[in-house]
């Protein structure tokens, strides 16, 4: 089993991040996550022939949105299914964010939802004391899950190889019977 240790640069870098309003903490924590999926699944992937042109993660590709990356991170199972949930749900507040001028943490629709993903992610038996001050907050339980989730797929990321499938068909043994 793999450890994390929660601490440094990043953290404080991450904690400055996120620090803003609560609509730009939302959206900004999606943001950080969906990069995080993008990262792995191109680690997974096969590269793009034109790495600078890569069609499948642009907006408008196949791999364009957080939900299509969640998805297919799922489905190589790459993530397990309490992640995807996770993410689902912070997708979810991030687009309410980025679509209402009004947003904060305390709203029972949002704060639902963030305890919804510290129950999955179990942070209250494991590490109760991550959400003491300053995370003692619904804000600050929604950082909390953003720093335990980019740890997640950070760890799944290094573990990540390049799929090895090569396929199998041979056009050359091909042959048309004539009748």
């Amino acid at each position: 089993m793999n450890s994390v240790v929660l601490g440094g640069q990043w953290l404080k870098d991450l904690n400055s991040d996120l620090s803003g309003s609560d609509r730009a903490c939302a959206v900004l924590a999606g943001a950080l996550l969906d990069d995080r999926l993008m990262n792995l699944l191109k680690t997974y992937l096969v590269p793009s022939e034109k790495p600078n042109d890569d069609k499948l993660f642009s907006p408008s590709g196949a791999l364009g949105s957080f939900s299509a990356r969640i998805e297919l991170c799922r489905r190589l199972n790459l993530i397990d299914d309490k992640t995807r949930l996770c993410l689902d749900l912070i997708r979810k507040i991030r687009n309410d964010a980025a679509h209402k001028h009004e947003f904060d943490f305390i709203e029972q629709s949002t704060s639902d939802k963030v305890e919804l993903i510290l129950s999955k992610l179990e942070v209250k038996v494991i590490a109760p004391t991550l959400l003491r001050t300053p995370y003692d907050s619904p804000k600050g339980h929604f950082v909390v899950t953003i720093i335990l989730l980019i740890c997640g797929l950070e760890l799944e990321h290094k573990h990540t190889n390049q799929t090895n499938y090569t396929p199998t068909f041979d056009y050359s043994n091909v042959h048309f019977v004539e009748k």
